[in-house]
């Protein structure tokens, strides 16, 4: 009896100091924070599924938590291997350091030494399509195309 009353008394206070942070938080950590308390209550959920031994079930609430905190990013990096023709990150993988050269604006756009106008906007369009922001792609990569384009293109 007394534990539950103790736990209770956790419970209560730990809400206290939960409704005291939202009072004062700005957007982006209450974004933040809300997002972690739901890949926290999923990964939970999974963990009771699996316990109770419905491991199969289990599946959903930890695949949700696990998409939600990894699965844009690993999305965004498979699209720029898969259609650059590469395995991973090389060397002459472009940097946020400075102007893109051309051979780097051609690994950017999986592209040849000589492709032509039409080429590189087939393959920039092609690309740009699967990585764009508004569509739940990087924005970083997007300005990378964009700035393999115009150095291939010699757009200013």
């Amino acid at each position: 009896m007394i534990a539950f009353l103790l736990a209770g008394v956790v419970l209560a206070g730990a809400l206290l100091v939960l409704l005291n942070w939202w009072a004062h938080a700005d957007v982006k950590s209450a974004k933040k924070g809300i997002f972690w308390l739901i890949i926290l209550v999923c990964l939970l959920f999974a963990g009771l599924l699996l316990a109770s031994g419905r491991g199969i079930l289990a599946i959903v609430p930890a695949g949700f938590a696990i998409f939600r905190m990894f699965g844009p990013g690993l999305i965004t990096s498979y699209v720029a291997r898969r259609f650059s023709g590469k395995n991973g990150p090389s060397s002459s993988t472009p940097s946020s350091s400075g102007p893109l050269s051309e051979a780097e604006a051609l690994e950017v756009l999986g592209l040849k030494k000589g492709a032509e106008p039409d080429e590189i906007n087939e393959a920039y369009r092609k690309l740009m399509a699967q990585v764009h922001p508004d569509k739940g792609g990087s924005d970083w990569m997007a300005a990378k195309l964009n700035e393999a384009r115009k150095t291939l293109l010699g757009d200013k």
